[in-house]
């Protein structure tokens, strides 16, 4: 039985005649003729009320009937009459019903019982049983839309109705893309290497190879409507709009292949770096964004692009040597400035990266004892000795007096570390890759030394940073700052012994990326004493290793025709060590341009790559999350080895496509 509508409840009822009723009953001990009119008025107080909500009841129910009523008019016209397309889906995927705002949106004439899927692909990837207040943008023809839903459950049907209306968001989208096309767009370049290109020139010819390099910048730039500044001999500054940068963007930065191809004189190949900034809310926010793109361009090894927006970083170029610099100057204002950091820190420790080899050993030690030599107490950062170093150390310790008792741990470190204490980095410029990254986190005072490109995770903090690709191994670039140190500076024998195993081995035995200034260190390192015949020594392999990579080449493949692909199956220590060197192997074989070895180090995949400098090996590894040298590169990847070949491989298969689109691309500009 429907319940009626009252106006005055049971509750109501009792509220207003309780209290005449009281009053009533406790007058009949005192007066009962009072006590009686006032029951008299009670029970006619309860029947007028009474008569009041009866003669109400019809009213409030009509009324209640005309507003359910209204309500369902205005709902069917709202819906029919709104000016956005509406449709309702069964089980979210068939069409129930539209109006004609929806149907408007398509060429079909019957859109009832067919799959909405078929007309907004978009919504095929939208599980509408799950409700959620974020629209669904979508491009349909010329327009934007944004779909907005809400789905409920027919227990009666079974089945579930999701109701979806869309708002023309057009004209918003293209504010959005009219501000994004013409936000600023800041580009800092350095000619790299401009006073040795200088150098190698003729002084006749020095003007007309610096007005070339002028005018082919200036009209690329300008041919895009930007703003050209040069502010410096070697530095510019350019200003776009992001439409027009796009379209630089999209031609992969050409103007590094045209300066590359100036040709007024010089000897040196010119090659441009180039930072560009896209993010910031202010004009000096995004110069400062390409000014420290420009940074890792230089620490790259320059002739590239860098691009920051953001935290993310995007690369073009690299993809030839760096060059070697003829000036020293640099090195020396390092050594200077390094000594300086040194005699005004209370303590220095010195370590390279982790599962350390001959080069990032054989540089933390010479600086070590660069800083031994002016009396500081200084430590050598070590957690274990693994395959790599293990004669050098065990000599090291054997013949260096004093050295085996600052050898320290990480967790020793720690407890030695006060305020004022330096911390010095060799052969990496990376924090998780050291040998102790909490020891960065614990001091403001570090110095970087390395000749790695370097990549997006480097230590940001650093007070000085001397990356320089062009080198071959931080050991060629600490023996540099150990000459500078101190006119009568000479390292002790086998310290000079362990730079020339570092040197020699990221050289191949002075092979690969070698220059004049790499002669030059050994040359120094000569002098100090050390006996190449004994380092000789300590690069025999034995039996059982030269037996392990004879396991690797024999396990090898060739893809696209010049690459080799070897594992080494064996988890042991020193399995890098093996993979590594037998990927230097691998590059003998005739018609081999670059190697791969993959092998499984403490629980993790390590991948070695090499190449002869046609191919990159770099680039392709740091696609997937690794670094190194045009021609020597590593990473590390936590998954089964398996996986690891298909990324890999991958990262091959792009490298090669954007190397051939690069091609023509390159052939169509000249065109």
């Amino acid at each position: 039985m429907k319940e009626k509508l009252r106006y005055f409840t049971k509750e109501n009822y009792i509220f207003i005649l309780i209290l005449p009723l009281i009053i009533s009953i406790i007058l009949f001990f005192y007066e009962k003729i009072f006590a009686t009119i006032g029951l008299i008025l009670v029970v006619l107080l309860y029947f007028y009320i009474k008569k009041i909500d009866d003669n109400n009841e019809d009213f409030f129910q009509a009324y209640i009937d005309e507003l359910d009523y209204s309500f369902d008019e205005i709902t069917k016209n709202v819906v029919f009459q709104m000016p956005f397309p509406i449709v309702i889906l069964e089980d979210g995927k068939t069409i129930k019903w539209h109006n004609s705002n929806f149907k408007e949106l398509f060429e079909a004439k019957n859109l009832i019982g067919k799959s909405v899927n078929n007309f907004i692909t978009d919504f095929s990837q939208i599980d509408f049983s799950k409700q959620s207040t974020d629209p669904i943008t979508v491009d349909i023809y010329d327009k934007v839309y944004e779909f907005y839903y809400s789905t409920i459950k027919r227990e009666k049907f079974d089945d579930e109705l999701t109701f979806i209306y869309g708002i023309d968001n057009t004209s918003d989208e293209n504010i959005k893309k009219i501000f994004k096309d013409r936000r600023l767009v800041v580009l800092t370049m350095y000619i790299d290497n401009f006073d040795d290109l200088r150098q190698s020139t003729k002084a006749s010819d020095r003007s007309s190879l610096t007005g070339e390099i002028d005018r082919i910048i200036m009209n690329y730039f300008e041919k895009f409507g930007a703003m050209v500044r040069k502010y410096e001999n070697d530095r510019y500054m350019v200003m776009i709009h992001y439409d027009d940068y796009k379209k630089i963007y999209d031609s992969k930065f050409k103007i590094l292949d045209l300066v590359r191809e100036v040709k007024k004189g010089n000897s040196i190949q010119p090659t441009l770096s180039v930072g560009v900034g896209l993010s910031g809310s202010k004009p000096i926010d995004i110069y400062e964004e390409s000014r420290i793109s420009i940074d890792i361009a230089l620490s790259r090894g320059g002739d590239q692009v860098v691009i920051k927006e953001g935290d993310n970083y995007e690369y073009f170029g690299g993809k030839s040597k760096a060059t070697e610099k003829i000036s020293k100057v640099r090195s020396r204002v390092i050594s200077q400035a390094l000594k300086r950091m040194v005699e005004t820190s209370s303590k220095v420790f010195v370590m390279g990266h982790n599962n350390p080899d001959m080069d990032s050993f054989g540089s933390a030690l010479g600086i070590y004892e660069g800083i031994k030599s002016i009396g500081k107490e200084c430590y050598f950062v070590l957690n274990e000795v693994n395959k790599p170093i293990e004669n050098i150390y065990n000599r090291t310790v054997e013949d260096l007096e004093g050295f085996r008792e600052n050898v320290v741990t990480e967790i020793k470190a720690l407890e030695l570390m006060d305020q004022g204490s330096l911390v010095i980095v060799t052969d990496n410029h990376r924090k998780n890759s050291t040998e102790a990254p909490s020891l960065i986190d614990r001091t403001e005072q570090i110095v970087i030394i390395d000749h790695h490109r370097r990549g997006n995770d480097y230590i940001r903090n650093a007070t000085i940073s001397y990356i320089e690709p062009y080198a071959s191994s931080a050991s060629e670039l600490v023996t540099e700052i150990l000459n500078y140190f101190d006119e009568s500076f000479k390292a002790r024998v086998p310290v000079a012994e362990a730079l020339l195993a570092g040197l020699t081995v990221d050289t191949k035995n002075f092979v690969y990326q070698t220059g004049v200034r790499t002669f030059e260190a050994a040359s120094i390192l000569k002098r100090w004493g050390a006996d190449s015949i004994i380092i000789k020594r300590m690069f025999k392999d034995d039996f059982e290793i030269v037996k392990y990579k004879s396991e690797v080449i024999a396990d090898s493949t060739v893809v696209n025709d010049f690459i080799a692909i070897g594992h080494f199956n064996r988890e042991m220590d020193g399995s890098t060590l093996i993979a590594s060197q037998a990927a230097d192997d691998l590059l003998n074989i005739k018609g081999v341009k670059a190697s791969f070895v993959l092998t499984r180090s403490n629980d993790k995949i390590h991948i070695s790559g090499r190449s002869l400098g046609d191919i990159s090996v770099q680039l392709i590894l740091e696609r997937i999350g690794g670094g190194g040298h045009l021609t020597s590169a590593a990473t590390q990847l936590d998954m089964s080895i398996e996986e690891a070949e298909i990324m890999l491989k991958k990262a091959i298969k792009e490298y090669l496509e954007e190397e051939v689109e690069k091609n023509e691309d390159n052939i169509n500009w000249r065109c």
